[in-house]
C-alpha cells in the first residue's frame, strides 16, 4: 500500500514557482515529487497561475514515514508562503495511492 501526498498552492503564481516549488519539495523530503494537470479554468488572461497542484507517493517500503514526509512537505510550503506578500492559499493532504510503479512520470 502506498500513500499520496498533494500539496496544492492556490494564487497568483510566478510562471517558475511551479519549479522552484518542486525543487524545495524534494529536497525537503527526500521524495520524487510530480506535478498534477489543473483544469484550464483556473488560468487567468495575465499568464499567470492561479494553482499548481504537486504529487509525491510513499511507498509502504520507503525509508521516510509518511508522517514525517507531510511534515517535512507542510515545513516548505509554509517557508514559501512566507516568502510572499499575497495570500496564497495552500494545503497538504494525503489519501491512499497507487505504488511508485504506477505514478506517471
Amino acid at each position: 500500500m502506498a500513500t499520496k501526498i498533494s500539496v496544492s498552492v492556490k494564487g497568483l503564481i510566478g510562471l517558475d514557482d511551479p519549479a522552484r516549488m518542486r525543487a524545495e519539495l524534494e529536497a525537503e523530503t527526500g521524495l520524487p515529487w510530480r506535478p498534477q494537470e489543473v483544469a484550464d479554468e483556473d488560468t487567468v488572461l495575465s499568464g499567470g497561475i492561479v494553482e499548481i497542484i504537486l504529487v509525491a507517493v510513499v511507498s509502504k517500503t520507503a525509508e521516510i514515514t509518511v508522517t514525517a514526509a507531510v511534515d517535512a512537505a507542510k515545513r516548505a510550503v509554509a517557508r514559501w508562503r512566507g516568502e510572499r506578500l499575497d495570500g496564497l492559499e495552500a494545503s497538504v493532504d494525503t489519501e491512499p495511492g497507487p505504488g511508485p510503479a504506477d505514478q506517471d512520470d
